[in-house]
């Protein structure tokens, strides 16, 4: 906008163009103005626009939500001692002193949708949804911080209504965090309780700019009389990756440049005491414990990045352009989970429903070994940003009875699963971006799922962002699903 432009007429417009965008025509959110608090600075000081972290905000997400190189004249909401600093010196004749945040460290997101989705089955039946005003779609209450030199602390609680009136809430995110416990700074760190796993660091849902998770890596359901046969609602029980876990993990950065991290998990299975797939995306059975066998997944991933900023903030050497969110650099790594679902049930399903034994009784299915393989990259240059995981799955099924007795068949089932995404900065309120994904399924009789997702965002403000996103999912012999969503999503 021309500068000369009077400012009445300039608020005018602003505010014209928002309602076009909402009227125009709907993902967890992780923007933590918590911090813009602590340090009164802007929220795109780490993110490039929420909840997508810029190479500042990465680094400092791994620092355990510290600033590179932090000092005490950077924190302006100064802690709360827990205890004198002498204390330290003559532990353990006195309790080890700590902080608490100087502020109640909490934060809200508010996601407001207007959806429009269309459905066409294998037959041609279509049914359309309208202008669905989801006013809001979805809450987010989130609380983080740090607690001294060398812990942290998240948590999120989402509440989230459906379009069919139902309404839900989840504890997302709970976790603690030990930070630089011993060698190099930020080389060695531990994290336990319910988390998105640094396994998928940079592609899970809550550090993608778009609307849509990549469900394709997230929502296939590996488990069916032949293999897995496609995506599942969210939460609908044994997946390809579990978005988040309940577990603990270590993490570190080594020499600025390279990441690694591993973990044990509670397995991908639904945790469930007794757990039915009923073959259209939902799950019946008798709660149970979170991890319904003994047995933990464990998984693995090691990155290294090319140019840029340090993982951890490191800039010597690098000429940063004063925009945060441009660089040029390249990283790359591969990472593996490998898991064990023995004496965990599930009907024995294919793409037309369950499948009956003689006597009517469906049967039954475990999915005793299964791994993940995959390779991820991302390739950053000035405003573009393109990024990718190839996934690789193998599942070990065994095929029983209904009362789980009796073991006809034991089968490996492999899939394959990727994904492509370019986000492009054009100017910093406004971002694109354009992903296509494929699912090849264990089952050889079903065709591929395909997907494809553009969106368009406005960032009206540093906590204020408006996007437009259209989805396209198709499977042959299936149908298609299209969607065109209209979000405004705030953080404050």
């Amino acid at each position: 906008m021309n500068p000369s432009t009077p400012p009445r007429l300039r608020s005018l417009l602003h505010g014209l163009l928002l309602l076009a965008l909402f009227l125009g025509l709907a993902a967890p959110a992780s923007a933590f103005p918590i911090f813009a608090r602590k340090y009164q600075t802007s929220c795109v000081t780490c993110h490039s626009v929420y909840p997508k972290l810029n190479p500042f905000g990465e680094a400092f997400r791994l620092n355990g939500y510290r600033m590179p190189k932090e000092t005490e004249d950077l924190i302006k909401q100064k802690p709360v001692s827990l205890g004198s600093e002498a204390y330290k010196r003559v532990w353990p004749d006195a309790v080890w002193p700590n902080e608490l945040p100087g502020n109640a460290p909490v934060a809200v997101n508010v996601k407001m949708a207007n959806v429009y989705t269309s459905s066409t089955d294998a037959s041609g039946g279509k049914t359309i949804v309208h202008n669905d005003f989801q006013f809001p779609q979805e809450v987010n209450l989130f609380a983080a911080g740090t607690l001294g030199e060398h812990m942290s602390f998240m948590a999120e609680l989402t509440h989230a209504e459906g379009p069919d009136g139902g309404s839900g809430t989840e504890i997302e995110h709970a976790r603690l965090g030990f930070e630089s416990l011993f060698g190099p700074e930020h080389a060695f760190n531990v994290r336990m309780g319910k988390f998105a796993p640094n396994l998928y660091a940079g592609f899970q849902e809550m550090w993608l700019m778009t609307d849509n998770g990549v469900d394709s890596l997230f929502n296939y359901n590996p488990v069916g009389f032949k293999g897995g046969t496609g995506v599942i609602t969210d939460g609908a029980g044994i997946v390809s990756l579990p978005a988040r876990v309940r577990g603990i993990e270590v993490y570190g950065v080594l020499n600025h440049r390279f990441f690694y991290t591993f973990g044990f998990s509670n397995k991908i299975g639904p945790g469930s005491g007794v757990a039915t797939n009923t073959g259209d995306g939902s799950t019946q059975g008798t709660p149970g414990n979170f991890g319904a066998n003994n047995h933990k997944d464990i998984y693995l991933r090691l990155d290294y990045k090319f140019g840029g900023m340090g993982l951890d903030g490191d800039t010597e050497g690098v000429q940063m352009p004063p925009e945060n969110w441009r660089e040029k650099s390249f990283r790359i790594g591969v990472l593996a989970l490998k898991g064990n679902g023995t004496n965990i049930d599930f009907i024995a399903t294919d793409a037309n429903g369950p499948i009956l034994d003689p006597s009517d009784n469906p049967y039954h299915m475990q999915d005793t070994s299964y791994t993940r393989t995959g390779l991820f990259a991302s390739w950053t240059y000035s405003d573009l940003n393109v990024f990718g995981v190839y996934l690789s799955g193998k599942d070990t099924l065994e095929t029983r009875s209904a009362d789980g007795l009796t073991l006809y068949a034991t089968d490996d089932r492999t899939y394959k699963a990727y994904f492509v995404q370019a986000d492009y900065v054009l100017a910093p309120p406004f971002h694109l971006s354009a992903r296509y994904e494929k699912l090849t399924p264990g089952d050889t009789t079903v065709q591929p799922v395909k997907v494809s997702n553009y969106n368009f965002t406005y960032l009206a403000a540093a906590n204020l962002k408006f996007m437009l996103e259209y989805n396209k999912s198709e499977q042959a012999g299936v149908g298609t699903n299209k969607s065109i969503n209209t979000v405004i999503r705030a953080a404050f």
